[in-house]
């Protein structure tokens, strides 16, 4: 990146930059001034207003009609913020990278919902043991990228649609067992600081270095422990109910006789 040497202070800065402020920032507690609260991709504000350093303006320049960049936050439910969807491409490729590095197999998907950012991942797996959902949560958590992500991790099956939040409802319904290891909570962890579930005792980066979180492992995989059943063709999972694609074909082909959509007047 080309650099340029700054007007009023020894520090380069990019010489492409839209705008440049310059300044000093004083570590004197009495020059703090009150901040916040701001709004968050959680939905929610962050914090508390918090004295805080402040920027003694030495030089402002810009490029001439400069453009500001900044985004809209917030994740609400039908209203998330334009972070949040530029985010949650970027949180699931650096998961599926975290999981390549550490060598889990048989990833097929990773999806971040925008609604979440990332602070829930589902994973879709070609399944080879049966520990293999712990195996994707715990590469993810030992990742430095799970400070603020991947507070929950749900895995599912290569037949259920990660990106389809119903797919994922139904396979935690009917593929979760509560009260045995398919659900792992994992207590203590370094977190979020701006997660508002959290108990602000737990939030403070000055006495604890990072937010404390409680993580949570939901592995809506089938489970493997079941004995195979004759009745199942071998299996050890019931199969599914899924029409057959024959039939499925058969009734496309036939959807104008059966005149669902028409209205009958007489």
């Amino acid at each position: 990146m080309p650099l340029l040497p700054g007007l009023t202070v020894d520090l380069p800065v990019p010489a492409t930059a839209e705008i440049v402020v310059e300044g000093l920032v004083h570590p004197d507690p009495a020059r703090y001034e009150m901040e916040g609260p701001f709004g968050e991709f959680t939905g929610h504000v962050s914090d508390v207003p918090t004295p805080r350093p402040t920027l003694e303006v030495t030089a402002v320049y810009h490029r001439e009609r400069p453009i500001f960049r900044g985004t809209l936050e917030g994740s609400l439910p039908g209203a998330s913020g334009e972070n949040s969807y530029m985010s949650s491409i970027q949180r699931a490729a650096i998961a599926w990278n975290t999981l390549t590095a550490a060598g889990v197999p048989g990833v097929l998907d990773v999806v971040a919902h925008p609604v979440n950012n990332g602070t829930t991942i589902v994973v879709q797996i070609d399944k080879v043991n049966e520990g293999h959902a712990k195996w994707v949560a715990m590469a993810l958590w030992a990742s430095g990228a799970a400070l603020y992500r991947y507070k929950y991790v749900i895995v599912v099956d290569d037949d259920v649609d990660p990106s389809d939040y119903a797919a994922v409802d139904w396979a935690v319904n009917y593929r979760v067992r509560p009260g045995s290891d398919d659900i792992v909570v994992l207590p203590g962890t370094f977190g979020s600081p701006i997660d508002p579930s959290t108990p602000p005792e737990l939030r403070s980066v000055a006495d604890l270095g990072a937010g404390l979180w409680n993580r949570m492992l939901i592995d809506a995989t089938r489970t493997w422990r079941y004995a195979p059943q004759e009745k199942w063709g071998g299996a050890r999972f019931p199969p599914t109910v899924h029409p057959a694609p024959e039939d499925l074909e058969r009734v496309r082909t036939r959807w104008d006789e059966y005149r669902f959509t028409e209205w009958e007047t007489a």
